[in-house]
């Protein structure tokens, strides 16, 4: 910018000058806040859990029964022969006969003895 006088005063012999500087300009803000609130929701969930656990147990029992079979055998008047099966199973020497007692000799009731 150039200088300009001022005052009217056109006197050439005057030394004071006023120099025009641009304008400054000042800003004032004003402030005013404003609250927005963003909800951002959780469901939690709680699970209780129970196991059931099934044990399953087979105990054995072990025992020992003992069994004694009786066979009577008859072979004769004659020892030197000796008894000798017929071929029927039996070895009695009587043709499979047992004097009448048939194989049951020793049961009373359906047990052995």
């Amino acid at each position: 910018m150039g200088r300009r006088r001022c005052c009217g005063n056109n006197n050439n012999n005057s030394d004071n000058d006023m120099i025009m500087n641009p304008t400054e300009t000042v800003m004032n803000v004003n402030t005013n806040t404003r609250t927005v609130r963003n909800v951002y929701p959780t469901e939690v969930i709680n699970v209780n859990r129970t196991v059931i656990r099934n044990e399953n147990y087979y105990p054995v029992t072990e025992r020992e029964m003992n069994e004694t079979v009786v066979e009577n055998i008859n072979c004769g008047s004659n020892p030197g022969m000796g008894c000798q099966p017929n071929g029927n199973g039996n070895s009695n020497g009587n043709n499979g006969n047992n004097n009448g007692n048939h194989g049951h000799c020793c049961r009373k009731k359906g047990r052995l003895f």
